[in-house]
């Protein structure tokens, strides 16, 4: 059983730049849901820790910008980052979210009509 509200979409690379406390570092998103993530960064925040996330969407949707909580770190195995929480989806993100799951879980369908 997922201890997860909504299920994670992956395969993704998606460059995200991360803020925790006026400290700026570049990272990927390597999934993604409605209301988490999964990011990879050099230097990991801790467990408990809030930070500002931004993400450019694809297909020109637009900048996702999230206040999220670090839920669990990933420190040895590849990849290493941190499962967020997301705590406030900022101005259009929780709609400009919702339209890139919706295109990505139905670009996944046609791709593999199977699953």
């Amino acid at each position: 059983m997922s201890r997860r509200a909504d299920p994670r979409l992956a395969p993704l690379v998606m460059r995200a730049v991360v803020d925790l406390g006026g400290m700026k570092q570049e990272g990927y998103l390597t999934n993604l849901s409605a209301s988490g993530a999964f990011v990879v960064v050099d230097s990991l925040p801790q467990v408990g820790a809030e930070l500002s996330l931004r993400a450019i969407l694809p297909w020109k949707l637009g900048e996702l910008a999230a206040r999220a909580r670090v839920i669990w770190c990933s420190k040895t195995e590849p990849p290493i980052g941190a499962g967020l929480e997301f705590l406030e989806l900022e101005g259009d993100s929780p709609k400009l979210l919702k339209a890139y799951l919706e295109r990505f879980v139905g670009l996944a369908a046609r791709l593999d009509p199977e699953s």
